[in-house]
């Protein structure tokens, strides 16, 4: 079959049964189109590649359950969306590193603020390493890119109860792992407790 003759409303029947040779035509046909969309508002060549891919992706993956009227405005709006979460999420990582830089800047010679930096780093990143895989990419999208319980939801196809409850047992278990960290009376300590109890 000649892919290039069918309208969108035909590839976007063809995509829900898991033809994957729609979404390639799909792809072909819309994808310049939301990656200039993209680039124009995130002017990196690299970073627009990489929501294009992420958006088609995610057609992919939600390709049953997608209510999609003009395939269109559906991919522009999902540029829309994916700009919001890349701006979000490089927000939060700028404060992050501005918190880190501002504590180091308080007295460069305090060597021991800089260790246990560097321990709460690592410590943070093992402890989330222990969790479930689920409960891991819940807490990162909940505490690093800042998302909420319904979008989360939302892109993970799960009950915002279902969500909460992720949230709720990692903080327990992120609390209990970090414990020696909250107690500091530092400037640490205040991060952990931050990162930890903020929006729980």
């Amino acid at each position: 079959m000649d892919y290039k003759v069918f309208d969108d409303e035909l590839l976007l029947k063809l995509l829900k049964t898991g033809d994957g040779v729609a979404l390639e035509e799909i792809y072909k046909r819309h994808s310049e189109s939301v990656y200039l969309a993209a680039f124009r508002k995130v002017r990196s060549k690299e970073v627009a590649e990489e929501l294009v891919q992420n958006i088609f992706i995610s057609l992919w993956a939600k390709r049953e359950q997608a209510q999609i009227g003009k395939l269109d405005a559906y991919l522009h709006t999902a540029v829309r969306y994916q700009v919001i979460d890349y701006i979000r999420s490089k927000i939060l990582r700028e404060r992050y590193s501005q918190f880190i830089r501002d504590q180091l800047q308080v007295d460069e010679s305090a060597s021991e603020s800089k260790l246990l930096l560097q321990e709460l780093s690592v410590a943070i990143d093992n402890t989330i390493k222990k969790l479930p895989q689920k409960t891991q990419e819940i807490f990162r999208l909940s505490r690093y890119e800042h998302r909420s319980v319904k979008e989360i939801a939302q892109s993970m196809n799960l009950s915002e109860k279902a969500v909460q409850y992720h949230v709720t047992q990692s903080l327990k278990f992120m609390r209990l792992h970090l414990r020696d960290f909250i107690l500091l009376n530092t400037a640490i300590g205040a991060f952990t407790r931050f990162l930890l109890d903020a929006h729980s």
